[in-house]
């Protein structure tokens, strides 16, 4: 394990990194601990440098960053939608999505369901779970204005994945969510958008869907070793910037807009996915994503959400961030998720 100090004080000699962080172009860790919040210090000193003393939940808690993100929750325990979700589908399924993103950020603040604004939010999911399994509020059409047709089998499986991240790995109405998964899947082992895109399994699968319910598996300690898992998992490698076999999402480029937080598949995300049930370096698939993501780090250290700039290796995000304070947040949460996905992989 590579165990760090925190980051020496300015003017001080710089450590040179060993092991996997010495392949980097630049040693991001000693700037994520003097330059970020102390919600993210926690993440890294948690679930990054493996510091035993990192803060725990009660302390985080009362971390300014987490008391106001805490604040937008409501009563029953949901969180409003922001425009992303409110594009994509009626307003049961906006809420839904922005509660399931919200309890996946509770997740990275090191936060479980024994904390009451956890526990609303698994609630206000799971409460509307369908007899066969599904989220039932996850139900969506074929537009945001049509009337909702089917589960998105794709949302359902970032659901589950919040829910085992935030403690709910043994509960067992999500061991009937992943029933729903499995029975879902396409006869190629990954998923497509059933009941919308297509209603049978002999169809190939979508490496957008595949990838978000991929998430599931790679969130649950007690499924990610599983034949179904690591089936998904090769598939999805195989797909690495390459065009999706359906309209959403179908160019390319579509791998290249790394988000943060995490919402659509992305290279960070699919490279997130396939190694934490198992595919290492052995496989082309992630010798090719590691490489692009490894080669997307900036000059700064850092790694920025959005899109490249084709020739100079420099996402067009970071070229207008470096002296914005919120954009510069999110580009250290980012490389947070970075580090860990790269330490995994190496």
């Amino acid at each position: 394990m590579n165990r760090l100090t925190p980051a020496p004080p300015p003017g001080a000699p710089a450590r040179f990194p060993s092991g996997w962080r010495a392949r980097l172009g630049r040693d991001p860790v000693p700037i994520l601990l003097r330059e970020g919040s102390e919600a993210l210090v926690a993440r890294v000193r948690r679930d990054l440098i493996d510091d035993e003393e990192a803060p725990r939940a009660d302390e985080v808690l009362t971390y300014a960053e987490v008391k106001s993100f805490l604040r937008k929750q409501e009563k029953n325990g949901a969180f409003p939608p922001k425009p992303p979700e409110k594009a994509i589908g009626p307003a049961k399924f906006a809420r839904a999505v922005a509660t399931l993103r919200a309890l996946d950020r509770m997740a990275d603040f090191g936060l479980r369901k024994s904390e009451d604004p956890v526990s609303r939010a698994a609630e206000l999911l799971l409460d509307s779970q369908n007899d066969d399994g599904g989220i039932g509020d996850l139900a969506v059409g074929e537009t945001p204005e049509a009337r909702a047709r089917a589960v998105a089998v794709h949302f359902h499986g970032w659901a589950l994945s919040a829910l085992c991240r935030a403690g709910y790995d043994d509960d067992p109405r999500v061991e009937k969510g992943f029933r729903f998964l499995l029975a879902n899947r396409q006869a190629d082992g990954g998923w497509a958008w059933r009941g919308v895109r297509t209603d049978s399994a002999a169809r190939p699968s979508s490496h957008l869907v595949t990838g978000m319910a991929l998430r599931a598996f790679a969130s649950s300690a007690t499924r990610r070793s599983s034949r179904e898992a690591r089936r998904a998992a090769e598939l999805l490698a195989t797909r690495f910037l390459q065009p999706d076999r359906y309209p959403d999402r179908k160019a390319a480029a579509y791998w290249e807009q790394i988000s943060e937080p995490r919402f659509w598949t992305d290279v960070l995300d699919a490279l997130d996915g396939v190694t934490a049930v198992g595919l290492g370096k052995e496989n082309s698939g992630v010798r090719t994503a590691e490489a692009y993501v490894r080669g997307r780090q900036n000059p700064d250290g850092l790694w920025y959400p959005g899109a490249p700039v084709k020739g100079d290796g420099i996402s067009r995000p970071a070229a207008a961030a470096a002296a914005n304070v919120k954009d510069r947040e999110s580009a250290r949460w980012l490389t947070v998720r970075v580090l860990i996905v790269l330490r995994r992989v190496n």
